[in-house]
C-alpha cells in the first residue's frame, strides 16, 4: 500500500504557536484566578480542545469564563505571536509536488485554523480542516482523523498522521492510520510522547518526512 496521504496537527506541529498558546493560558489564569501556573503544567494539555484543557485545571463553573478571556487574548494576539517552523513551507510543496493530499486536523476551531496556514502561506497546500468545531468527538478519538480520510477520500492505511502530541497519534493510530510521527520539536515531555504516543518514526524536523514517505513508497 503506498502513502498518499498526511494528517497533520496544527499547533506546535506546522506553526510554532506555543508562545501565544503560553501567553493565553497566563493571561486567563491570571485574570480570572489571579493565579499563575507553572510551564510543565501548561504544556501538560496541549492538542486538548480549549474547554477540555480548562477543566483539567478548574471547576466546571469557571471553565467559561476562562475560555472567553483565552480566546480574546488569542483572538488579539494570534497574528503577532505565531512564527512559522523551520521546512515546514519546503516539505509541503515537496509532498504537494509528489501528489501526496494533505488534511489538518486540529483541536481549534476551523476558522482559527485556516486563519493561522493562511498567516504562514500554508493554505494552498492543505486540502481540508478538521476542527473541533465539526467533531462531536476529539482527540484523541478517531473521529476527527476519520472524517479527514473522508474528506481526502483516502484509507486510513494510506496515510500517516504527525502531531506534537500523544493526542494526535493516538488519534491516528486509533482510526488505523498506515503510522504515525512525531515531531521532536514539541513542548510534551518526551518521554511522555514516546511512552503514550508510541510513534512509528521520529521527525527531527518536517523535512524528515519526505523521506520516510519515499522509502516507504519505493518499497512498493
Amino acid at each position: 500500500m503506498k502513502i498518499r496521504g498526511v494528517l497533520f496537527d496544527l499547533d506546535g506541529t506546522l506553526i510554532d504557536t506555543v508562545d501565544l498558546i503560553i501567553k493565553a493560558f497566563e493571561h486567563s489564569f491570571a485574570v480570572c484566578l489571579n493565579k499563575k501556573m507553572p510551564h510543565a503544567e501548561l504544556v501538560k494539555y496541549f492538542g486538548l480542545p480549549l474547554r477540555s484543557a480548562m477543566r483539567n485545571y478548574v471547576n466546571e463553573d469557571q471553565v467559561e469564563e476562562l475560555c472567553a478571556v483565552y480566546r480574546e487574548f488569542n483572538l488579539k494576539y494570534h497574528d503577532e505571536l505565531i512564527k512559522p517552523f523551520a521546512g515546514v513551507k519546503e516539505t509541503l510543496a515537496e509532498l504537494q509536488q509528489r501528489g501526496i493530499k494533505m488534511a489538518v486536523v486540529t483541536s481549534k476551531k476551523v476558522p482559527m485554523a485556516e486563519r493561522g496556514l493562511q498567516c504562514m502561506g500554508l493554505e494552498n497546500y492543505i486540502e481540508t480542516v478538521i476542527g473541533c468545531d465539526i467533531c462531536q468527538y476529539h482527540k484523541p478519538h478517531p473521529e476527527p482523523m476519520a472524517k479527514a480520510l473522508a474528506a481526502l477520500n483516502l484509507k486510513a492505511d494510506e496515510c500517516l498522521c504527525i502531531g506534537d502530541s500523544p493526542f494526535d497519534l493516538q488519534s491516528g493510530q486509533a482510526a488505523g492510520c498506515y503510522g504515525t510521527a512525531a515531531v521532536r520539536y514539541t513542548s510534551f515531555d518526551w518521554q511522555q510522547m514516546l511512552g503514550e504516543g508510541n510513534p512509528d518514526y521520529i521527525l527531527e524536523e518536517m523535512p524528515d518526512l519526505i523521506k520516510i514517505i519515499d522509502d516507504l513508497n519505493n518499497k512498493h
